[in-house]
């Protein structure tokens, strides 16, 4: 419910002669929005477009783009609050994207490939589209590449305002990617609000389901534009490549995003885990360099061997988190999460997922943990399993008042994807988590 009692297709302060209100249903058709009458204008003119604009920021996003189709004083009040401080907004959790691949690949088939789920709407799930060229989803955008050499992004559904942002291109990339490659987003140093990105772009070697060898050392690379300008406006500098220690045997594409697990730490580390070896680096973004070399984060007894390995962030993306699932004779039987030191990567344990919630999603084949400011999303990406998938939120820590309380996990499952899934012909989903940033469906007013 928006401010004002307001809901779709009842009455309300704002539609008291039945006047026709628009609003966007999520991700569908953007209806014929009203522009308001004097009345509801002036009333929101009494309160003040600040504190209008602090009431609209406490709402979910979703609830807060249809708030601003009401009337033309909502809108400019949601503007507004998409450029409140971050204390000054709420809290909100990253959301879950699953996409089907086939032999790494995205279908080119359908016109809403993909699904989304919001954790402040956690009833259901959201379609939408995904580019047929679409490798890899960070920081609030959507990435594609167009050619081996070519990187082009756009804010992630986009669609939630009713239209289809275009794709922005950056200049080419100074080696060419062919298989997925890591890709990570970040405020740039200095930058305020995200008026800057910095984009990494590491690994990629090698093309999908490893039919040719291709020299899989191909330099990290950054780049640094105006996510709402010119995205071409510059070059890329080349860094270290992947360490290759991350890769294993394990995999065809051992430096793909499908077998390496990233996490961005204090907005400047950006850690690596290679999903099948287990081990783990760090990409300084101020120094541009890879610490190395890199280490296995399994320390036994505390971390036991792990048949894959994952990281995410905890709140505030201070400290990474690790995320494995350990196996006993061959067969799946656990997946623990911990804590781990930057510095050292010594672990310590926070919990471990309960018993039926493993059985049902570890015993259905691969699995995908994806996460960050403490949620971590636990995916099964085979069809015959369903694609179940749950959700563990760490709790404790720093509690923001200098105290400090043991973490612990939360756990639940999320709602079933939509039959359209199944009937999709897709037989395997990848997944990705990203903040959905209001800034951007509202950076063009």
């Amino acid at each position: 419910m928006v401010p004002g009692g307001w809901q779709s297709g009842k009455s309300s302060p704002n539609n008291r002669q039945g006047r026709k209100v628009g609003m966007s249903d999520g991700l569908g058709e953007q209806r014929e929005d009203g522009d308001g009458d004097a009345n509801t204008d002036a009333w929101w003119d009494r309160l003040g477009g600040d504190m209008t604009a602090l009431i609209l920021s406490k709402l979910p996003l979703r609830s807060m783009l249809r708030a601003s189709a009401v009337c033309k004083a909502w809108r400019a009040a949601a503007i507004r609050a998409s450029t409140l401080p971050r204390h000054g907004r709420r809290r909100t959790h990253p959301w879950l994207f699953l996409h089907g691949r086939s032999n790494g690949v995205l279908p080119h088939a359908g016109r809403r490939n993909a699904f989304a789920f919001d954790p402040d709407e956690p009833s259901s799930w959201v379609s939408f589209t995904l580019p047929p060229d679409f490798v890899a989803g960070a920081g609030g955008f959507a990435f594609a590449a167009p050619s081996p050499s070519r990187l082009a992004f756009a804010p992630l559904l986009r669609e939630l305002c009713g239209g289809i942002t275009a794709m922005r291109h950056a200049p080419p990339l100074a080696s060419p990617r062919y298989n997925n490659p890591v890709v990570a987003a970040v405020a740039a140093p200095g930058s305020r609000d995200g008026e800057r990105l910095l984009l990494l772009v590491a690994g990629g070697g090698g093309f999908p389901g490893g039919l040719v060898d291709i020299d899989d050392h191909l330099p990290t690379e950054l780049y640094e534009c105006d996510p709402h300008g010119d995205a071409a406006a510059g070059v890329w500098v080349q860094c270290a490549p992947l360490p290759e220690e991350l890769g294993s045997a394990a995999s065809s594409s051992s430096s793909s995003s499908l077998s390496i697990s990233p996490a961005l730490v204090g907005g400047r580390f950006l850690f690596a885990c290679g999903i099948h070896s287990c081990a783990v680096s760090a990409f300084d973004l101020s120094r541009r360099a890879w610490a190395a070399p890199p280490r296995e984060v399994c320390s036994p007894p505390v971390v036991p061997r792990l048949a894959a390995a994952f990281v995410a962030t905890a709140r505030r993306g201070r400290r990474p988190l690790l995320a494995g699932v350990v196996e006993e004779e061959g067969q799946r039987r656990a997946l623990g999460v911990w804590e781990v030191e930057p510095d050292t990567l010594a672990a310590s344990r926070v919990g471990e997922m309960p018993a039926e919630m493993a059985a049902a999603v570890l015993g259905s084949g691969g699995v995908r943990c994806v996460g960050q400011d403490g949620v971590i999303y636990v995916v099964g990406e085979e069809e015959h399993g369903g694609y179940r998938a749950c959700a563990c939120v760490v709790i404790g820590g720093n509690d923001g008042r200098g105290g400090e309380e043991e973490l612990a996990c939360r756990w639940s499952w999320l709602p079933p994807l939509p039959a359209a899934a199944g009937r999709s012909g897709i037989r395997r989903m990848a997944a990705f988590c990203s903040p959905v940033l209001l800034r951007n469906y509202f950076h063009a007013d």
